[in-house]
């Protein structure tokens, strides 16, 4: 079913069409009120985008984890067949001595990485504290004037 269709008529609010009867001071109260509620609706929209970044990230970070304990369950029974396969040719002790042995040469060099990336870079916020300081030399330097 249609809807009838109306004409197009120019709105009516006296305010729109010519001079406004508010004040000066009317208008700026008015306007520090609009821009306050501006504000507000946009820190809202932030706070609602920042939200839904998080929540994205969140199970993004949940799929990784579940991946890492299934890769690790993948590790766990490759070993186990590598110790198998070695126990054709040796002893079962040496067999799982050489696949432990094969662990060690991967993580050996993984900690020195990490433990080099740690001490890298810094937990302060360098960057922050230099432009800090700059807003508050800038801010200085305008009071002076």
């Amino acid at each position: 079913m249609e809807q009838p269709t109306r004409p197009i008529t120019a709105p009516t609010d006296p305010r729109l069409h010519g001079k406004d009867a508010r004040s000066t001071l009317e208008l700026v109260r008015d306007i520090a009120a609009d821009s306050t509620s501006l504000v507000r609706k946009e820190m809202e929209l932030a706070k609602q985008e920042v939200l839904e970044a998080i929540t994205a990230r969140l199970k993004a970070a949940a799929a990784m984890a579940a991946a890492g304990l299934f890769g690790l369950f993948m590790l766990l029974f490759l070993a186990l067949a590598a110790a198998a396969a070695l126990e054709i040719l040796f002893p079962a002790w040496l067999a799982a001595l050489i696949v432990a042995g094969g662990f060690a040469v991967i993580a050996f060099p993984a900690v020195l990485f990490g433990i080099r990336r740690m001490k890298a870079p810094p937990l302060a916020p360098e960057e922050t504290v230099r432009t800090v300081k700059e807003d508050v030399k800038w801010a200085r330097a305008q009071l002076k004037r």
